[in-house]
């Protein structure tokens, strides 16, 4: 069971339409979640124009799984933090399975306002394809790589580009950085020209760094080679919160582009 804390928001300029939204999200986080609500404040902004009016709620919340805190941060993204537990062991189908559901909820919402995370390339550097094409790493520097908490992980991501060379570097550039280590990449195309089809990539990365392959990226599947992973309280906050975050972000972005 993971138990958290959960500030939720509410603004806007007509006082009585923020209460009536407070009241309605009270309801609604009891009745899905049994949430208990903590405390209640209140807060008005004001400038030549306009007034905002702001109520904040802190919700205590208790979750029988993983997933459905993930779908929870999904929905209401809140400002979060965990209580409980200080380490929770997952299986592979279960984190697997919410990997899913974060990928399925931005390629719908992407899809829908045709709005999503950019990726940006660092500076480009020498990348040897033909290393990475046989596989950078042996098993023995791959268990070191677990060791260190690192999980081995299986993604499959779409690439169009002039060239299969320049999809690749591409993509490996947007990953590489110390919390994430490529070693093999394989591909498939669709195109006799140019570049357009699949990438397979078989990586090692930290925890968070999964979820933010998921909703960045929007692979066609990823997947942890693990068995059981182990995540810590931090672990779950942080990627709870990150969730939380980016929806928040896109959904700002939709309303300010009308």
């Amino acid at each position: 069971m993971i138990k958290i804390r959960a500030l939720e928001e509410v603004k806007g300029n007509h006082k009585d339409i923020v209460e009536k939204e407070f009241e309605q999200l009270v309801e609604e986080l009891k009745n899905r979640y049994n949430a208990k609500l903590e405390y209640v404040d209140e807060d008005i902004e004001e400038d030549e124009h306009l007034k905002f009016y702001t109520k904040i709620g802190e919700f205590e919340i208790d979750f029988d799984n993983f997933k459905d805190y993930i779908n929870f941060c999904l929905k209401y993204g809140a400002d979060i933090e965990v209580i409980t537990p200080e380490k929770i062991k997952l299986k592979a189908e279960e984190i697997n399975e919410t990997l899913g559901v974060v990928i399925n909820a931005f390629k719908s919402f992407v899809d829908k306002y045709q709005i999503g995370f950019n990726i940006y390339l660092k500076e480009k550097k020498d990348i040897d394809i033909e290393e990475f094409k046989k596989g950078k790493y042996d098993e023995e520097e791959i268990v070191e790589f677990e060791e260190d908490g690192y999980i081995r992980v299986k993604a499959v991501f779409e690439g169009i580009g002039k060239s299969e060379e320049e999809v690749i570097k591409n993509l490996i550039t947007s990953l590489d950085r110390e919390e994430i280590v490529v070693n093999k990449i394989l591909t498939k195309n669709f195109d006799e020209k140019n570049f357009n089809g699949l990438i397979a990539i078989d990586l090692l990365c930290l925890p968070f760094e999964m979820f933010e392959i998921a909703y960045k990226y929007l692979p066609v599947a990823l997947s942890v080679q693990k068995e059981e992973i182990e995540l810590t309280l931090s672990d779950i906050q942080d990627i709870g919160n990150e969730i939380s975050g980016a929806m928040f972000e896109l959904s700002h972005a939709v309303v300010m582009r009308r």
